[in-house]
């Protein structure tokens, strides 16, 4: 079976990092919620807390500045855009499920239309009311966050002050008041809670799809059992993948699934031209030089969104 992450090989939106930009124009603030996504999963490794969960925070923000479904899906149509070639592409795959840590009105409007199997983020705004003192307060901690300085790992001075200020914030203040429904509720579709979902379909060898540290654990599992492939992915998902597709097109993605589908690994020995692009062994290559010509052409068809994690 084919398993696949949707934002990266298939579409280049971030909609997350919209939802930041459109509602509250910030990507600091943005820039800072994904670091601190990155610092819980793999320096504090905190209980019930997975990669990708940026949308549980950002959740919050999202209920207290009255955005709602509507809203969502309104943005997702304005915003949305394919991977080249995408659209045409996925439909010569068999059926393949898409796995995507983006909320639920982004699918419904990307994936949806193309009769798409989809799991996602599980999120409606408009089944939460927060008092207008916590709501503003909420809004008020945009810029705040915004201001905190950079979260880095290994953590430095600076980093270990934002961490600070954001746990106690979300899981000391914000938990204790009605925006701790929210949190407690909305849980990303990403790291183990996407594994979750691969290991449901009991496939002997998946093939995995994914480019980011949301990825990893899927990726990891099919590297394994089965393939997995990193398409201009970052650090996360290389490293837990057999082979690695730098390429333009969506199109470059199907030549290799059904290479493998009908050949396994055998028939990439070391790297081989797919359509604009190509696809190598993670393991035959030095990876440092393989993982920056990936993040080139990630960042090439992504922009700033494609330096996130």
């Amino acid at each position: 079976m084919i398993f696949t992450d949707w934002e990266g090989p298939w579409v280049l939106t971030d909609f997350a990092y919209e939802c930041a930009m459109a509602f509250f124009n910030s990507y600091e603030f943005f820039e800072r919620l994904s670091q601190f996504d990155d610092y819980l999963v793999l320096v504090e490794k905190k209980d019930d807390y997975e990669a990708g969960d940026t949308l549980r925070l950002l959740a919050v923000f999202l209920v207290a500045n009255d955005v709602g479904s509507d809203e969502l899906r309104d943005l997702a149509e304005k915003v949305l855009k394919y991977t080249p070639d995408a659209e045409e592409a996925i439909k010569e795959l068999n059926d393949p499920i898409v796995i995507s840590t983006s909320y639920e009105q982004f699918l419904e409007v990307s994936a949806e239309p193309l009769g798409l199997k989809y799991y996602c983020t599980s999120f409606k705004p408009e089944n939460y009311d927060l008092s207008q003192s916590l709501k503003r307060e909420i809004v008020e901690a945009v810029e705040i966050i915004a201001n905190l300085p950079e979260i880095r790992i290994p953590p430095d001075e600076g980093t270990l002050r934002a961490v600070n200020w954001l746990n106690d914030f979300f899981w000391k203040k914000l938990q204790k008041t009605e925006a701790g429904k929210i949190l407690e509720d909305v849980k990303a579709v990403g790291g183990r809670r996407k594994l979750e979902v691969v290991l449901k379909y009991k496939s002997e060898k998946p093939i995995v799809i994914g480019d980011s540290i949301s990825d990893k654990d899927m990726l990891s599992y099919a590297k394994e059992k089965g393939i997995a492939i990193s398409f201009n992915g970052n650090e996360f998902a290389l490293m837990n993948s057999n082979l690695a597709i730098v390429a333009e097109s969506a199109f470059a993605e199907v030549e290799v699934v059904k290479r493998c589908l009908s050949e396994g690994l055998d028939w990439i020995r070391i790297c081989e031209d797919v359509r604009s692009g190509k696809v190598c062994r993670v393991d035959k290559l030095d990876f440092k030089e393989l993982l920056n010509e990936s993040k080139a052409m990630r960042a090439k068809l992504r922009g700033l969104a494609g330096y996130l994690s």
